[in-house]
């Protein structure tokens, strides 16, 4: 059947279909499961009321063109929070981009500008792909550090999970490892202050991110929105119904389901972190790609 095998692509998350018709007909991914209830109730609603008019009481009856106006205004407020969706979901894409870029010059640093101490290094390399996977955590609510438990002991882990915010612990960490490397006088100012550059754009991105997570779209426009919809579908099959009787019903569905589609697309790419939205960002495998990445420094 369409839609049943899962496309992955090279990143990690859902990839878009190849094949037009198993993308149009894809289930998984999609927002049809969690709105057909919806949909499907705006077409029993609308059977009723076609059935009610045509074989016990009238109907009042409404022209349909004030109802095309009304649709069209109705879709550009529904693409606005759609819009207003994807923006988020790609700044937090951009922020994450910025948090590999980061990590990858903190590690070449350490391995090539560093102090001239192994052990210095593998503590620099561990907590710089630790913040990865702690941010990741911190914004998905969790404090699962079970992918940490090769690169940290059992004592870090506790201390992470003990840390009120366990990004910010991290960044503690890094920049008391490049603070004592410069007292210790193994790397000079101008490379210190590179180092606190690439750790201070760590935190940036972090905060970026955790501006996205913390400010949701405003509620009165949710609200809003959803009420004009909401009020839209109920009165629509009282103009249907006039032209088209009992064929009212699909045509309330067709209507019924791009907006609420749009509604919740732009519900669901508000939180680009969360696993339980659609379309999520691919955190995990963003980190594992740091994790990785470190690798090819060790010796």
């Amino acid at each position: 059947m369409f839609g049943r095998k899962k496309d992955i692509n090279h990143f990690g998350n859902q990839a878009e279909h190849n094949n037009f018709l198993r993308g149009a007909l894809a289930w998984r991914g999609s927002v049809t499961p969690r709105i057909l209830f919806s949909v499907l109730l705006t077409g029993f609603y609308t059977l009723a009321l076609a059935w009610l008019n045509t074989y016990y009481y009238p109907l009042p009856r409404f022209a349909v063109t004030p109802f095309e106006y009304i649709g069209a205004v109705l879709g550009l407020v529904l693409v606005f929070r759609t819009n207003a969706g994807h923006d988020r979901w790609w700044e937090a894409r951009k922020l994450w981009g910025a948090i590999v870029n980061q990590s990858r010059n903190l590690l070449l640093m350490t391995w090539n500008y560093g102090a001239e101490d192994k052990q210095w290094r593998e503590d620099m390399t561990k907590w710089i792909v630790a913040f990865s996977f702690a941010t990741k955590e911190s914004l998905r609510l969790q404090h699962n550090f079970v992918d940490l438990q090769s690169l940290l002991s059992e004592s870090d882990i506790i201390e992470l999970q003990n840390a009120p915010h366990s990004p910010l612990f991290i960044s503690n960490k890094i920049a008391g490892l490049i603070q004592q490397a410069r007292v210790n006088s193994t790397i000079d100012s101008f490379v210190f202050l590179k180092f606190e550059e690439q750790r201070a754009a760590l935190i940036d991105s972090l905060g970026g991110c955790e501006r996205i997570l913390k400010t949701p779209m405003p509620l009165v426009y949710a609200i809003k929105a959803r009420r004009f919809i909401l009020i839209y579908l109920l009165l629509l099959p009282l103009s249907l119904i006039s032209e088209a009787g009992l064929m009212a019903t699909p045509i309330a569905i067709l209507v019924a389901y791009p907006l609420l589609s749009l509604d919740r697309i732009g519900m669901e790419l508000q939180n680009p972190f969360s696993v339980k939205n659609l379309s999520h960002l691919p955190l995990q495998t963003i980190c594992e790609g740091i994790k990785n990445s470190a690798a090819t420094f060790k010796v």
